[in-house]
């Protein structure tokens, strides 16, 4: 099974991982802007066709082009269209801003998905964003109804790995989030940290800048959304009776990626940054995995 997909706002290719495990084989054309995150894909995917700026990517669909920056391919018929639009505007952690919601820049750019989708045609499609108001939701439902059988789910990374991420996904790809496969990732927080796991130090954002004390939640199987920020996000537990963060190592493994796989970001910073904006895999692989025959 072989597949051409197009990848808009790629980031660090995690649905190229879990397309990987499930071992289907594809051209897999991405579009990413963040060099860090693109050094990541190249790392890994060495195969990785990379077409730049999702604003400047057209699909000419009688010649079956792709036409961008890097160039233009003869591509043919799209299979599947996988993407997560930036999601500062609809984040609950962008209280301070004064652009919220589709105000956002950043927010604007799910159009260009839609743009995209519109002359791709996909036989599959895949759109996913944080959690938001449900004015928004309905909003981004009625933009991706344009395609048959799209289904709107939301889910919990919690079902999958010791991570509670509630995350959005508008697909047309058969799924039953009530029905998760599991995989060999950790569930709770003592079977990933071992011995000396005494519970998490909860950090609560205020929308009026900064944000409250940590919270200590004792034997709290669960950790909180990690963010691209190590120090200043969710990343705190006690161990032995002394404050720790989460390593990068195990950030990977909340994401239920592989060790090491984000090491071609370079430093600490980047790559908290890359898993803290990232696709937990394992989510990911169950919903495409609806197209396995």
């Amino acid at each position: 099974m072989t597949l051409t997909v197009l990848s808009l706002f790629d980031g660090i290719s995690c649905g190229q991982v879990a397309l990987q495990r499930l071992g289907i084989d594809c051209v897999y054309y991405a579009s990413e802007v963040d060099k860090y995150a693109i050094n990541v894909t190249r790392t890994n995917f060495p195969n990785t066709i990379h077409i730049g700026d999702v604003r400047k990517v057209r699909y000419i669909r009688h010649t079956k082009q792709l036409v961008c920056d890097t160039g233009v391919y003869d591509v043919g018929d799209i299979d599947l269209l996988i993407g997560g639009s930036p999601c500062q505007g609809f984040s609950r952690g962008n209280y301070q801003s004064k652009d919220t919601d589709f105000e956002h820049s950043q927010s604007q750019l799910i159009y260009e998905y839609e743009r995209i989708r519109n002359e791709v045609r996909p036989r599959y499609m895949l759109l996913e964003n944080v959690s938001m108001k449900q004015s928004c939701v309905d909003i981004i439902s009625d933009l991706m109804s344009a395609t048959h059988g799209v289904k709107f789910h939301k889910v919990n990374s919690s079902k999958y790995v010791c991570q509670h991420r509630i995350r959005l996904y508008w697909t047309n790809i058969p799924f039953n989030p009530d029905k998760p496969v599991q995989t060999e990732y950790p569930l709770t927080l003592k079977e990933l940290i071992g011995d000396g796991y005494e519970g998490v130090l909860m950090r609560k954002f205020s929308k009026y800048g900064g944000d409250d004390a940590d919270q200590f939640v004792p034997d709290r199987p669960l950790a909180q959304t990690i963010t691209k920020n190590k120090y200043k996000g969710n990343t705190a537990y006690r161990f032995n009776g002394k404050k720790t963060h989460f390593t990068i190592e195990q950030m990977e493994q909340l994401q239920t990626l592989p060790v090491g796989y984000t090491e071609p970001a370079g430093s600490e910073t980047q790559r908290s940054y890359c898993l803290g904006n990232c696709w937990t895999v394992s989510v990911i692989e169950d919903i495409l995995r609806g197209m396995l025959p």
